[in-house]
C-alpha cells in the first residue's frame, strides 16, 4: 500500500538520541580496522547507558537501559563477560549469532528484542552477518540492511553495527566496501590512528550533530578524551613548511603537475609521501593551506608562497621548457 501524507499532517514523534551526538535512535555505524578497539568502544557505550553516566562528556538519555549483544567472533561471549560482567548490573543479554538470511528469523529476533525490553542492540560485526555475501555489491548489502532495518524502524530499538574499515591508516577508519553501508546509517563513528597506551582518533559524524574529531584513551578500563597537546602538535606538523612545498615544486616533473593524481605520484616518487594515495591527501592539505593551486591546467605555487615562490618555483626559471605548459602559460609566469 502506498501512503501519502501532507507535511502539516505528519505527527510529531521526535526520537531522542541515546547518547547525544554519538548513538542515534536508528542505525549507528561504528567502523575501524581490526584490533583498534571497536568492541571495547561499544562496551563503554553499554556501560554509560546502563550506569546512566555521561559518555565522553555527552549526556545519556533515558533510564533502565537494557543492552542486547550478538557477536560473530570466536569467544566473544567470554570476552564480553570478562570485560563487563562486574559493572553491567546484569543488564546485558546475549543472542547467539544468526547466520541465516531468512527474514522471518530476523523478524523473530526483532520481536524478542522488543519483548525483552532492549533499548540498544549491538551487532558485532557486519562481516560475520554477511557470510558469503559480497559487501562490495550494494544490492547484496541491501539484503543485510533489509534484515536489520525493521529492528529500529518498526520496533524502535537503536542498533549499533560494527564494521571493518578499509586497509591503511589513510582510510581514517571509514567502513570498507560499498558506500551503501555508511549511507544506511544515520550516525557514524570511526576509530583510527592507533597509538601507544590506548590512544586513538575518533571521528563522530551525523546530519543532525555535524562532525567532530577527538583524541581519546581507549582501553577496557578507560575511555576518556585526552588533552589536546598531541592534536595541537599534529596540527602544527600538518601546517607544512613553505620551504618544503617550494622544494617539492623545484624537484617535481612539470609533466606530472597537470593533474592532482600526478602531484600525488610525484610526492611518492620523491619520497615525500608513503604512497600516491597519501600524496593526493597531502596535496589536498596543501591546497587548503593555499600553498599550491591550479591555474590554466597546471599546479603552481599558491598565494601563501608569494613572493618567495618567484625565486623558487621552477615555472619562473627561464630554462624551463614551454613544452610542459599550456599555451600562454610561459609568458604569464616569466613575463
Amino acid at each position: 500500500m502506498i501512503k501519502c501524507t501532507r507535511i502539516n499532517d505528519i505527527e510529531d514523534d521526535p526520537q531522542e538520541w541515546l547518547i547525544a551526538g554519538v548513538i542515534c535512535p536508528w542505525l549507528t555505524l561504528l567502523s575501524g580496522q581490526p584490533k583498534h578497539g571497536k568492541s571495547i568502544f561499544a562496551g563503554h557505550v553499554a556501560m554509560s547507558l546502563i550506569q546512566e553516566v555521561p559518555f565522553l562528556g555527552r549526556d545519556v538519555v533515558g533510564t533502565n537501559h537494557l543492552i542486547a549483544w550478538m557477536g560473530y567472533d570466536a569467544g566473544w561471549k567470554q570476552e564480553l563477560t570478562m570485560r563487563w560482567k562486574e559493572d553491567a548490573d546484569n543488564r546485558i543479554v546475549t543472542y547467539d549469532p544468526i547466520r541465516s538470511l531468512d527474514a522471518e528469523i530476523w523478524q523473530e529476533l526483532a520481536e524478542s528484542l522488543k519483548n525483552t525490553g532492549v533499548t540498544l542492540f549491538v551487532l558485532d560485526h557486519l562481516y560475520g552477518m554477511a557470510g558469503a555475501l559480497g559487501l562490495n555489491d550494494a544490492e547484496q548489502f541491501a539484503v543485510l540492511a533489509n534484515l536489520i532495518r525493521p529492528i529500529y524502524e518498526e520496533y524502535g530499538i537503536a542498533v549499533l553495527l560494527l564494521a571493518q574499515a578499509g586497509k591503511g591508516e589513510f582510510s581514517r577508519g571509514r567502513a570498507a566496501h560499498s558506500v551503501a553501508i555508511e549511507g544506511e546509517a544515520r550516525a557514524l563513528i570511526r576509530i583510527y590512528e592507533k597509538r601507544s597506551k590506548g590512544a586513538r582518533k575518533i571521528d563522530l559524524s551525523s546530519n543532525t550533530s555535524g562532525e567532530e574529531t577527538m583524541l581519546v584513551t581507549l582501553t577496557p578500563e578507560l575511555l576518556e578524551i585526552k588533552e589536546d597537546k598531541s592534536v595541537k602538535k599534529e596540527d602544527s606538523s600538518q601546517r607544512e613548511s613553505p620551504d618544503a612545498v617550494r622544494s617539492f615544486l623545484s624537484q617535481a616533473n612539470p609533466a606530472e603537475l597537470t593533474t592532482w593524481s600526478g602531484v600525488g605520484r610525484e610526492l611518492h616518487r620523491l619520497n615525500i609521501s608513503v604512497s600516491p594515495s597519501a600524496g593526493r591527501t597531502m596535496s589536498t592539505r596543501w591546497r587548503e593551506q593555499n600553498l599550491i593551486k591550479k591555474e590554466s591546467g597546471v599546479v603552481v605555487a599558491g598565494d601563501s608562497l608569494l613572493p618567495a615562490e618567484l625565486f623558487n618555483n621552477p615555472y619562473t626559471s627561464k630554462s624551463v621548457t614551454t613544452d610542459y605548459l599550456p599555451d600562454g602559460m610561459y609568458e604569464r609566469v616569466n613575463g
